[in-house]
This record gives structure tokens, C-alpha cells and sequence, in this order.
């Protein structure tokens, strides 16, 4: 646990100096819209879910909108003061780079009426700044995925241990009534032994009779 830690930390660090949002023109609907966008080290499957849960937590459900997981008005107070339609998407940087993503927003005050640098240079400023703390909320999203993940494999070894533990008292359970019934078997041995020779000897005796 202290190495997943230790590792997030730097991976925290490393993402936030170089993870900055800035500005970008998107594809929606086959025409270029203004967004914003962020590069975050991580896939793309773990960014979009740290979204999708950070705008679900405040109330408000996603739904896939030609290629944009969309939420429709959404009231943030950090991006701005009324109520805004949010798209978002993510896309590999590249083949080699698959575990950096490109994370797009964009926003529209309704209708597909999306808002840039020159319509609302503010509301622009604070998503730069909401998608920059991204980052961070990302980075926990991981960590507790790896947590969880280590939970689950610590309690299957446990469990493991457990077993081996029952098994080996059933095993010493198995040998304690087999060093009995060697005993037993022992004792019987010689009892029976000493029955055989005297049924012998009564047999011989027998025997010498006939002699005589």
C-alpha cells in the first residue's frame, strides 16, 4: 500500500506540472466548435469515468450525444453563474501514448450555442480552471481503484491463508487418529500374537497326545 501511495504521489506531482488546460476547437455535428482541453496521464477510460461521477455527485445525468458525453443544464458555480449544457470527450494522444488522454469540454448555453474565448472569455478562464483541477480528481479516482483493487486481492489471500490454516488442522486432526489406530493396531498385534501362540501351544499339546 505504501509503494501505491508513494507512486500516486509522484504521478500527482509529475501531472500536475505539466497538465494545463488551454484552449481548442472541437468537432461536434461536423462543424469546429470552440472547447477547451487538458492532457491527463491517464486512459481514457479512467478520465471520462472521474467526469462522469464528479458531474453525477452535483445532481445530474449523462447521456451520449454524437460522440460527447453530455450533460444538460448543469449549474457549476465555478464555471459560471447560470445554468450550461457540458460536453465532454476523450481521445488517446497517440498508439505510443495510450495511457495519456486528451480530455475536450465544451459549453454551450443551450440550443448548441457554444461559448468561446471571444463570446465569454470568464466562463472560458473558469473551465480552463475546472478541467486543470481535473487532474487531481482523476489521480484520487485511480488511487481508489487501486485500493480497491488491492483490497480485493489481500482479502483472496487471506482467505487463502484461512483455508491452508483449516486444511492443516483437519490434516493434524487425520494424523492424530492415525497415530491412534497405529497404536491400536499395535496393541492388537501383540494381543493377538499372544493369542495365536497359545492357541498353537493347545495345538501341540494336541498333537503330543496322539503319541502317546
Amino acid at each position: 500500500m505504501k509503494k501505491i501511495i508513494l507512486s500516486v504521489i509522484i504521478l500527482f506531482s509529475a501531472a500536475c506540472a505539466v497538465a494545463q488546460s488551454r484552449l481548442a476547437t472541437a468537432d461536434y455535428n461536423k462543424t469546429m466548435q470552440p472547447a477547451v482541453e487538458i492532457e491527463i496521464p491517464f486512459p481514457e477510460k479512467t478520465v471520462m469515468k472521474t467526469i462522469v461521477d464528479n458531474i453525477e455527485k452535483r445532481g445530474y445525468r449523462g447521456k451520449d450525444t454524437k460522440g460527447y458525453m453530455t450533460f444538460k443544464g448543469v449549474m457549476i458555480p465555478e464555471i459560471g453563474p447560470v445554468a450550461y449544457d457540458l460536453y465532454f470527450k476523450t481521445d488517446r494522444k497517440s498508439r505510443k501514448e495510450k495511457d495519456i488522454t486528451i480530455l475536450t469540454m465544451m459549453i454551450s448555453s443551450g440550443f448548441d450555442k457554444f461559448i468561446g474565448d471571444t463570446t465569454d472569455s470568464k466562463v472560458i478562464d473558469n473551465a480552463k480552471t475546472f478541467l486543470n483541477n481535473q487532474t487531481a480528481a482523476v489521480v484520487a479516482y485511480d488511487l481508489e481503484l487501486q485500493v480497491k483493487e488491492q483490497e480485493e486481492l489481500a482479502a483472496k489471500a487471506d482467505k487463502k491463508y484461512n483455508n491452508l490454516v483449516e486444511d492443516g488442522q483437519d490434516l493434524l486432526k487425520k494424523k492424530e487418529k492415525i497415530e491412534k489406530d497405529i497404536a491400536d493396531n499395535t496393541q492388537k498385534q501383540a494381543e493377538q500374537k499372544a493369542e495365536a501362540e497359545k492357541q498353537r501351544q493347545i495345538l501341540d499339546n494336541l498333537k503330543a497326545k496322539r503319541k502317546q
